[in-house]
């Protein structure tokens, strides 16, 4: 027997059991099924009975798969704790980092105009829009709901991850357009806010897709709901602008200031 096949053995019975976090980059694809099939098993009992209220023996029996399985591919509960959050997170970093690092970039230049300013929020905000209104597992929501109650270590792991990054773009941006310190307490509660938003289309998506008669957010409808809550947050971001930055916009929209 080859030694790689030697490092996938589980001992079970009196013997320990290998703690690997997770199989070899060549490992079999049925093993990384197996282990998707424990993490959905994991956020879903997560999600309904917390950290503390769900046990490895009740996560094994929903996945299918013996108690040394779920400690060979995660190596306890708290190891399935903090990969489940990486699970998601991987799922909302994979739409968000190219606008992140996009956004990064052109932040580098001082004088963008205002207009400039909004269309790279929009760009920012519009894919963390798609993945919110985008079908996902119901238990990904209760379980994220239940961490906010109750704030984990792996909480505080993907907000650093994902939200520090994304609210310190939004914060800068608006910061630019108030021309504000981007740190001031009136800007984070409008960066806030915004993500709030569009975050609040995850929470309510079944309630809105109800409300609109809609059987989901795909093609013209997600079009439309991203066009519609576009406009409802540019509209209150124009007003934080300065007097003279506002007269200067309207005397450019002016039929009169081009005759």
């Amino acid at each position: 027997m080859s030694s790689g096949r030697k490092s996938s053995q589980i001992h079970s019975g009196r013997g320990s059991v290998r703690a690997r976090r997770h199989p070899d980059r060549g490992g079999y694809e049925r093993g990384e099924r197996t282990r998707r099939r424990i993490l959905e098993s994991a956020i879903e009992l997560f999600g309904d009975h917390g950290l503390e209220g769900t046990s490895t023996r009740a996560i094994s029996r929903r996945a299918g798969v013996s108690l040394p399985a779920l400690q060979y591919y995660f190596g306890g509960k708290d190891g399935l704790h903090r990969a489940c959050f990486e699970y998601i997170t991987a799922d909302l970093q994979a739409r968000l980092s190219p606008a992140l690092t996009r956004t990064e970039s052109a932040l580098r230049e001082r004088r963008l105009a205002d207009v400039a300013l909004l269309e790279l929020l929009r760009t920012l905000i519009e894919p963390l829009l798609e993945g919110m209104a985008t079908d996902r597992p119901s238990s990904w929501l209760l379980f994220f709901t239940r961490e906010q109650a109750h704030p984990s270590a792996a909480f505080e792991l993907f907000f650093e991850r994902v939200g520090t990054r994304l609210l310190g773009l939004c914060m800068a941006i608006i910061g630019r357009l108030a021309r504000r310190p981007a740190h001031d307490p009136q800007i984070r509660i409008r960066a806030l806010a915004i993500v709030s938003q569009v975050v609040a289309v995850r929470r309510m998506r079944p309630l809105l897709l109800r409300a609109l008669g809609w059987p989901d957010f795909n093609g013209k409808r997600l079009t439309l709901l991203k066009r519609v809550l576009w406009q409802t947050i540019a509209a209150g971001l124009i007003e934080i602008r300065p007097a003279r930055s506002r007269r200067a916009a309207d005397r450019r929209r002016s039929p009169a200031a081009s005759d």
